[in-house]
């Protein structure tokens, strides 16, 4: 385990650590704190450790080397990305779930863990588990207003199906007896039109 007297000197030195930046950016994105590039320059004031200037990086800065990269709880932390390397936790070491993995394997490896009583550094297992449910949810609503949706726009297709077929089986059996009746209609006409000039070749005579 970790010795509780290093990580109250890290919290120590963490709080008088101050914030490295590069000296004379011009560029606006790369001036922030946290920053830090090695001061070059022949009279370079940053280099020369002057007064007013950004703090240079220093060893007495640092963190002891038996807690360096460990979590505020003393916890040394271990990607895993399968239940297998779960395995190979320590008690003095924290899980770290890896982001490559999928989420339905992440629900599983963050169970495994919880049973295995290990430490989660960036995985909660119940709120994972309840986002899981939910977005099921709403996929299966989603999944089932298409469905609805599509079942919707068949019928309506057979409607206008149906009522086109219907439509053209009228006009088939309307048409032949319109037909019809423009040829008894033009056969009077002619015949009219034969009896009289017959009555007139007749008078002629």
């Amino acid at each position: 385990m970790i010795d509780a007297r290093l990580l109250e000197v890290r919290r120590v030195v963490k709080g008088r650590k101050p914030n490295f930046q590069v000296q004379n950016s011009n560029d606006p994105k790369k001036r922030f704190p946290g920053r830090w590039k090695r001061p070059k320059g022949l009279q370079n004031k940053m280099r020369e450790r002057r007064k007013g200037n950004p703090k240079y990086i220093e060893p007495g800065y640092g963190s002891p080397v038996g807690v360096k990269g460990a979590t505020a709880e003393g916890l040394f932390p271990v990607v895993v990305s399968n239940i297998a390397g779960l395995g190979k936790v320590r008690e003095s070491e924290g899980v770290i779930i890896s982001a490559a993995v999928s989420v339905k394997k992440k629900v599983l490896i963050a169970k495994a863990a919880v049973e295995r009583k290990l430490k989660l550094l960036n995985f909660n297992a119940e709120e994972m588990a309840k986002k899981l449910a939910e977005g099921m949810a709403s996929r299966k609503s989603r999944r089932l207003d298409i469905l609805g949706k599509r079942k919707v726009k068949g019928e309506a297709k057979k409607q206008t199906a149906t009522s086109a077929a219907a439509s053209s089986e009228k006009k088939e059996t309307t048409a032949p007896a319109a037909d019809i009746e423009s040829k008894v209609d033009d056969e009077a006409r002619k015949k009219a039109e034969k009896e009289e000039k017959d009555k007139i070749l007749t008078k002629a005579k």
